[in-house]
Order: structure tokens, then sequence, then C-alpha cells
């Protein structure tokens, strides 16, 4: 809208700018005095726009062209909110999805290392399997805790790309 308005303001100083003034008296006795007529500043004040047309065009396309490149930066902003809310919602289905197979997958994990511990416990099975499915359960845990956490970073990523804002409590800076 100030851009709309510098090129209003650029284009209405092309334009003639008409004075009005009195003066008493009429008598003339110097060529300076006669100069100084309200006839030659009423003409000076019309012919004034025409001889400097040139800087006034060039003022009235540098406010044009500024109201351009803010336009164009506002269109950039917005396009580029627009990716990252896309970018995040892309982020949370996607690990949604994955989180969704890795739950699966931890609850077969947990199957198979209690199968396998009460086999040990029965003495069918080895020490060396129950350890073996153990570490199988933790490396799956460990998944579904890192997916959590990214599924939290994408949500705030989101919550970012929508315009939301906060303040990080002093307590936490520290």
């Amino acid at each position: 809208a100030a851009a709309q308005a510098d090129v209003t303001v650029a284009r209405a100083a092309m334009l003639p700018t008409l004075t009005l003034s009195a003066d008493l008296g009429s008598g003339a006795d110097k060529l300076g005095d006669v100069l100084r007529s309200p006839f030659y500043n009423l003409t000076s004040g019309l012919v004034a726009p025409i001889f400097n047309n040139g800087r006034l065009s060039a003022e009235r396309d540098k406010a044009r062209a500024r109201q351009d490149e803010l336009l164009q930066t506002y269109r950039g902003a917005i396009i580029n909110g627009f990716a990252d809310v896309e970018k995040a919602l892309s982020s949370i289905r996607g690990l949604d999805a994955q989180r969704q197979w890795q739950s699966e997958e931890l609850r077969e994990a947990q199957t198979a290392f209690e199968i396998a511990q009460s086999r040990y416990e029965a003495g069918a099975e080895d020490l060396l399997t129950v350890l073996e499915t153990q570490r199988t359960l933790y490396a799956a845990q460990d998944l579904n805790v890192q997916l959590r956490r990214s599924r939290l970073n994408a949500s705030i990523a989101l919550y970012k790309a929508l315009g939301g804002g906060w303040q990080v409590p002093a307590s936490t800076i520290n």
C-alpha cells in the first residue's frame, strides 16, 4: 500500500502546479520587477513539470519498480510459507507411516524376546539367543523414540510455518 502511494505521489508530481498570488500595485520600473509579475509566476508553475519531465518520469518509474519489487518479495514470502507448510505436513505424514510400521516391528521384537527368555528359562535356548533378541528389542525401542522425537520436531516446524511464535523461557536457555 505504501509503494502504491509512492507511485501516486510520483505521478502527481508530473502534473503542473498552479500557484495563485496577489500583488498590490502594478508598477514595474525594472526588468527584474517585470519577471516577478503574477503572470510570470503562473506560467512558471505550469511549465516547470514540462522541463523536469525526464526526472519526474524517472521518479515515477522508480516508484513503480520499487512497488513491483516489494510485490514480488511479498509473493515469494507467501510461496515460501506454503512450501514450508507443505514440507512439514509431508514430513508428518511420512513419519506417522514410518512409526506405524516401526510399532509393529517393536511388538514383534518384544514377542521374540519374551519367547527367547521363556525358552532360555526352560533350558531350550542358550543365553546368546536371548541377548541377540534383547539387542534387537533395544534397537527397536531406540528407533521408536527417535521417530517420536522427529515427529515432534516436524510438528514444531508446522507450527512455525503456520506463523506460530513463542518465546523460549529464560530457564531453558541456561
